[in-house]
Parts: C-alpha cells; sequence; structure tokens
C-alpha cells in the first residue's frame, strides 16, 4: 500500500514539474512572432480613414459623433486636419491630428517642438470596428508633465510619451496660465484628438519575450483626446544650459542619433550633462 503512495506521490511531482517546464518553455514563447507589421500599418490606416471619414466633430457638445446629413466629416475638415508621414522601425506611417481648439500663441511661444516638455490633460481610448471605446479609456490623466523628446527613464527628466505623442503635439498651441493663489487654471487651451497607428503607439516589435503581453496594449488603435496647457520653450533635458534641440552633433535634425561622450557611449548628448 506505501508502494502505491509512494508512486502516486511521485507521479504528482512529475506533473508539477512537467507543468512548471511548459510554462517557463510558453514564457519564452514570442505572441507576436507571425506579425506582419507592413501589413498591420496599411490595415491601421484603413480603419483610421474609415473613423474620420464616417464622425465628425460636434462642437456644442464637444464629442465626436457618426456622420449627419449636414456636417463635415473630420477627414474633409482640412483646415483642423492635419496629418503627418511618421516612419518608424522603417515602415511609414500616418498620424493624424484633429484641432478642435487652436489654443493661442504669444511673443514667447506658440507650439512645441518634438524635444519640448509639455503640461497636458488627456484620455485615451481604442478605436475597434469603427468605434472609440469610450466606456473603457486605458488611461487618463490630468496636468502630468511629459518629454516629448525619448529620455529613457533619465531621473533628470519627465517621461516621454509614445511617438505618436511625439510627433502630433506639435500641432497644438499651448494656453494662457491664468493661475492667481488657487488651482493651477489654463484658458484658451490647445485641445483635440490624435489619432495614433498601433506603429506609433505601442508596437509589439518591441515586445521582450518573457513579458507578458497584456502588459501594454500592443498593437492597438489608440485615439487621445488631448489639451496642451502649456510647455517649456527650449527644454534642457540635461540642464546643461543649452536646449536639447541646439545638442545635434552632426547636424542631421535628430538629436537622439548623437553620442559624443565616450564614456557613455549609449547616452545622448542632450541626455549628457558633460556635452554641450
Amino acid at each position: 500500500m506505501n508502494k502505491i503512495k509512494n508512486i502516486f506521490a511521485l507521479l504528482i511531482v512529475a506533473l508539477v514539474i512537467f507543468s512548471s517546464c511548459d510554462n517557463d518553455r510558453n514564457a519564452l514563447v514570442n505572441p507576436f512572432a507571425d506579425v506582419d507589421y507592413k501589413a498591420l500599418a496599411l490595415s491601421d490606416n484603413d480603419s483610421i480613414v474609415k473613423f474620420l471619414k464616417t464622425n465628425y466633430y460636434d462642437a456644442t457638445e464637444d464629442l465626436l459623433k457618426p456622420l449627419e446629413s449636414g456636417k463635415t466629416a473630420i477627414f474633409e475638415d482640412s483646415n483642423n486636419l492635419k496629418i503627418v508621414k511618421v516612419t518608424q522601425n522603417e515602415i511609414e506611417y500616418t498620424l493624424y491630428a484633429y484641432i478642435t481648439e487652436e489654443g493661442v500663441s504669444n511673443s514667447e511661444k506658440s507650439n512645441p517642438t518634438k524635444l519640448d516638455s509639455v503640461f497636458v490633460n488627456r484620455t485615451g481610448v481604442f478605436l475597434s470596428k469603427n468605434k472609440l471605446i469610450t466606456d473603457k479609456p486605458f488611461d487618463v490623466g490630468n496636468q502630468s508633465w511629459w518629454s516629448l523628446a525619448p529620455t529613457f527613464n533619465a531621473v533628470i527628466s519627465a517621461p516621454s510619451p509614445i511617438s505618436g505623442w511625439t510627433n502630433g503635439f506639435p500641432f497644438f498651441k499651448s494656453g494662457e496660465n491664468i493661475t492667481n493663489n488657487g488651482p493651477i487654471t489654463y484658458k484658451n487651451t490647445g485641445k483635440g484628438y490624435l489619432f495614433i497607428p498601433s506603429g506609433l503607439a505601442y508596437p509589439s516589435i518591441n515586445y521582450v519575450v518573457g513579458r507578458s503581453p497584456s502588459e501594454r496594449p500592443y498593437d492597438r488603435i489608440l485615439v487621445f483626446k488631448v489639451e496642451l496647457l502649456d510647455f517649456v520653450k527650449d527644454t534642457d533635458h540635461d540642464n546643461d544650459g543649452k536646449p536639447s534641440i541646439q545638442e545635434d552633433a552632426n547636424g542631421d535634425g535628430d538629436v537622439t542619433n548623437d553620442f559624443s561622450d565616450s564614456e557613455k557611449p549609449k547616452l545622448p548628448d542632450y541626455l549628457n550633462p558633460n556635452i554641450k
């Protein structure tokens, strides 16, 4: 009888070990290995364009609604719809920024650059089957600072957002700070929407094997309702006295590929206070 019990116990242990090994193998499998990113880029753009052609902006209710007779589709509103091509991971994507309120400009600053830090309100939702999933926003935040330039988690800088923000926020103007001994308050801010293909959001091409596939909304089309409150003109990310936009050693317009410090060869100049 004891011999049978021992055999049964060994079988249980063997099953546990086999299950554990199987889980380890699964953890090392890339669930996105078969994604065709070029095809996905085209599909994403088709989905975004379809939405833009079948919806309009209701200024009274500050909402995007299905197109009605007599209304102008977002896609046809050329005065307010900004379109930009962005190449990332050697694939061309199309980003759409729709301006609902332009914001104001003054003698000191107007629109941020791709390297400035921005102070924003935002709500992010998914676009799926030609509808915005507004009842379950995946990202909501008010009065938060972000660096439009990649900061690679540097502690001296604000966190950096997705590429869709980096290339979209420069279309907006900031507002006027009217705070007066109370909560931080702005008026005449730049408002609108960013329609972001998955390749400029959280592309699974950047997925790290072993991490949870649900850690981020990989390969999803995102739509952000945004408000640009303020920004830091000529942001100096490393506080070395030189605006980051000027730390372009090779003069190609891309500061993220300038590495002048041989002792820190992976730290770009605009994040390195030892390089000016």
